[in-house]
């Protein structure tokens, strides 16, 4: 009996897998806080900026406390409907009782870029007292008015010369703002200020000098408590 050889062939099938190397790249980012240092009675408000909190009618009292109507400013961190601010506008501050704290019978010294004349005296340095004086000559911190003219100062403007006294956590202090353009310029100072020892006796007030008419002085009252019973007015 012949034996018949069956072979069975099984297809071998390979498959080739292709294999992708994938790159990750990782980027860290860096993030910079800068934390402002605010000294009192300025504090960090959620923008980042430093808020006075005695004076902002937006953070009066505490950040983010926002003063409404009948309320008009912000004094002491109290929402106030009486107690007046400031009404000059891109001012300077020669001293600020809710930022410098209280001020007494001082002399401030003021620097302008052009100079005033009053009477025969022209100059660009220019002293301010806190009583009321601004002195183009020889100063001084003399608190008690008299007639004029006085031995007290040399050449100066007297808008108001009395025993005036500015107070701590207040918006009173001395305001001085630049208007118009060269060679016509105004020179403005305000006052806002109280009595010695009567902390709710308002003295407002302005004086204008302007760049391009020497000798010529304008006041203006915005309030006086005893509408000028006790003080001088005048210029030497």
């Amino acid at each position: 009996m012949a034996l018949v050889g069956i072979a069975i062939v099984l297809p071998l099938v390979l498959t080739q897998q292709s294999l992708t190397k994938t790159s990750i790249t990782t980027t860290t980012a860096t993030t910079t806080t800068t934390t402002l240092s605010c000294v009192s009675p300025y504090v960090q408000a959620p923008s980042g900026n430093c808020v006075n909190i005695l004076l902002d009618i937006s953070n009066c009292g505490a950040v983010s406390n926002l003063c409404s109507a009948p309320d008009t400013s912000c004094s002491a961190g109290t929402c106030s409907a009486t107690i007046p601010v400031v009404t000059l506008a891109n001012y300077t501050s020669i001293w600020t009782g809710g930022v410098n704290g209280p001020a007494d019978d001082e002399i401030f010294n003021v620097t302008l870029p052009f100079s005033i004349t009053v009477y025969n005296t022209t100059t660009n340095y220019i002293q301010v007292t806190t009583n009321g004086v601004i002195c183009l000559s020889s100063c001084s911190d003399a608190w008690q008015e008299s007639s004029l003219s006085t031995t007290s100062f040399g050449t100066a403007v007297l808008p108001y010369w009395d025993d005036l006294y500015i107070y701590a956590k207040t918006w009173q202090g001395i305001y001085y703002a630049f208007q118009g353009t060269a060679p016509s310029r105004t020179l403005v100072f305000e006052y806002y200020m109280s009595h010695y020892g009567f902390p709710t006796e308002y003295y407002r007030f302005q004086v204008k000098f302007v760049e391009s008419t020497p000798n010529i002085i304008q006041f203006i009252y915005f309030e006086a408590y005893d509408t000028g019973a006790s003080c001088t007015v005048g210029v030497q």
